[in-house]
């Protein structure tokens, strides 16, 4: 499945290469696109590999009932236990090990930080890997705002059967390696790590709002798609503040946002949720309702730029 998946990507990275690039977005994006397949082939090469020891059964358990975060969920997987993969020592008060875990990621990644004589081995790459998960994902989110923004797709729109190999690649992809991790990563995994750990790393991983900084970055994120929709939609169907984006290319944006702001209220499911008290950081009542109300709203604003883009210029929204 993993060899499978990795040749269809190719396919797809064949169509890239033939097709015209627009602009530097356009490089980007494709850059981007080649830095998830090495970690895709880092990923699977590790977990092909197996692990040098095997887990405790606990461990497993815990791994299995979603309990522990992707990182130590990758670690059992490969039978890592040292103390940047296990268990991390957080980095200021807001960081619950995110933060630490990419930091780890990058030392992992960068050759310079390590000594000729202690070069990570695959299974080390493989996890360091997972644990950047989230600086790829913000880039990706930067880089898609900008798309809705500026309204240049950095490619042009491929055919359904073009846009079915790439899909299909990734269905592959998550199977295989739910099958060689024994069921340890299952599908979805990565996307849903990758959402709760936006931005980690980028920082210093002290909040400054007064809210828990992992839980505040992945609502910002949300947020910012949602607005980011709302202003295409919004702009292409009635008040044209934005430059015009053709209509397959807005249809294919929006639902990419969508898919992202979808999997980041798994992420905040999963998240620990702020208790500050009755009056909270924005020094206002029913804090909580403050901050359920600016996701909603923003959501129900970018329902309605996604409603008013995704149809036809000829049929009123």
């Amino acid at each position: 499945m993993v060899g499978a998946g990795l040749a269809l990507w190719f396919v797809w990275l064949g169509w890239r290469l033939v097709s015209p690039m627009h602009g530097i977005v356009g490089v980007t994006v494709f850059v981007l696109e080649l830095i998830a397949l090495g970690a895709s082939i880092s990923i699977s090469a590790a977990l092909w590999i197996g692990p040098d020891q095997s887990a405790t059964a606990v461990q497993r358990r815990a791994a299995r009932r979603r309990e522990t975060p992707l990182p130590e969920t990758m670690a059992v997987a490969l039978g890592l236990e040292s103390a940047g993969t296990a268990a991390p020592q957080p980095v200021g008060s807001d960081d619950t090990g995110e933060v630490a875990w990419a930091r780890s990621g990058v030392r992992a990644l960068n050759p310079r930080s390590q000594p000729h004589d202690a070069r990570p081995s695959l299974r080390e790459i493989g996890w360091a890997v997972v644990a950047v998960e989230g600086m790829r994902r913000m880039a990706v989110v930067v880089v898609l705002a900008l798309v809705l923004l500026s309204g240049r797709f950095p490619f042009d729109v491929p055919g359904w059967q073009v846009l079915g190999v790439l899909v299909a690649s990734q269905l592959l992809l998550a199977g295989g390696h739910f099958l060689l991790s024994d069921g340890l990563i299952r599908p979805g995994a990565r996307m849903h790590w990758s959402m709760a750990s936006v931005g980690a790393g980028l920082g210093d991983g002290n909040s400054r709002s007064g809210l828990p900084i992992r839980w505040m970055s992945t609502l910002a994120t949300m947020v910012t798609l949602n607005l980011a929709v709302s202003l295409r939609g919004v702009s292409d169907r009635w008040t044209h503040g934005l430059g015009a984006m053709p209509h397959d290319q807005r249809v294919v944006a929006m639902v990419a946002a969508a898919w992202i702001v979808a999997w980041g209220f798994v992420a905040l499911r999963s998240l620990p949720q702020p208790a500050l008290g009755f009056y909270g950081a924005t020094r206002r009542l029913e804090e909580t309702s403050t901050r359920r109300l600016a996701l909603g709203a923003t959501l129900a604003v970018a329902a309605i730029g996604m409603v008013a883009g995704i149809l036809p210029a000829g049929v009123p929204a």
